[in-house]
């Protein structure tokens, strides 16, 4: 069963198209990415879905219905936390928002100590949002989606701004909240690690397109390659880097130009690049290869293609 589907959307702001004509959809119980740089359109399709905007042209159906009429069945966190009460502690928040979709009673109660010790908030639980770390901030936000006990929830950025530890946890949540809970989760991030590890499917939106649809297996099939890393004696000159992209390959510098990343389609083309190297004396230290990298997948599919 289909939990969300987006049909021919379109939404203009004056002269300029924002959304231009998309279509997908989300299986029932799968963790989605959608995702675009800034300037995409992603914003609007998200808010489209929540029916915070109200779209030209297309429609949007969750769960088989307009979602005009079964916004019921979604619940949103969108970036920055702003929809926590900060004042609040984690426990009125959640009785709060609770009580806003019309629950209450010993039930809810039930459920908010649950959740509370689902995202280890229980000690925290009287303390006012506002004195929380970041982290905690994050998983009382996302909490306050499962209290609404919606079958669809979508998360914007939740794991912006966050220290390691805070977002190994919530990645944890994140997994549970599909595979435990039987939710849906359509995730907007430019996390492209967060994406390749827990999201069964991307949506990629570009220019106000849709450029992309796919499983997360299909999309890394589709690019797979093989990727080396060149680890170098020392940081490459301007001069030789511009000799190795007039090479006709894609490379990669990172780590302060001393390390260098290349996508080859054939072993045979490694020599190659090593008599390259070696002609302008580029010391190498070491040659590793590495597994296909969602980020470098995405960034081909919003340049127009393969690189």
């Amino acid at each position: 069963m289909k939990a969300i589907e987006v049909n021919n959307l379109v939404k203009k702001y004056g002269n300029t198209t924002a959304v231009d004509d998309i279509s997908f959809s989300v299986e029932k119980g799968h963790i989605c990415a959608i995702l675009g740089p800034n300037g995409s359109g992603k914003t609007t399709t998200i808010k489209s879905i929540c029916n915070l905007l109200i779209p030209d042209k297309g429609e949007i159906k969750l769960e088989g219905q307009d979602n005009k009429k079964s916004i019921n069945k979604i619940s949103a966190m969108f970036e920055g936390t702003r929809n926590l009460y900060w004042r609040l502690t984690p426990r009125e928040n959640l009785r709060y928002f609770a009580g806003l979709r019309g629950l209450g009673g010993k039930a809810v109660e039930k459920n908010i100590d649950e959740l509370l010790e689902r995202f280890n908030l229980t000690a925290k639980k009287d303390v006012v949002v506002n004195n929380l770390s970041r982290g905690m901030q994050q998983k009382t936000a996302i909490a306050m989606t499962l209290i609404c006990n919606t079958d669809i929830i979508l998360l914007d950025e939740p794991t912006l701004g966050l220290d390691i530890e805070s977002f190994m946890d919530i990645k944890e949540v994140l997994r549970d909240i599909a595979k435990d809970m039987k939710k849906t989760v359509l995730l907007s991030t430019h996390d492209m690690s967060l994406v390749q590890d827990i999201c069964t499917d991307v949506v990629v939106i570009n220019k106000g397109k849709l450029v992309a649809q796919d499983t997360m297996t299909n999309l890394l099939e589709m690019f797979r390659s093989m990727t080396y890393e060149f680890v170098l004696v020392e940081p490459i000159s301007q001069e030789h880097k511009n000799y190795l992209l007039n090479l006709g390959y894609d490379f990669y510098f990172t780590n302060d130009d001393s390390l260098l990343e290349i996508d080859i389609f054939s072993s045979k083309e490694i020599y190659n690049i090593i008599d390259a190297l070696k002609a302008k004396e580029i010391m190498v230290k070491e040659i590793k290869q590495k597994e296909v990298n969602f980020e470098r997948v995405y960034l081909n599919l919003i340049s127009g293609g393969k690189k």
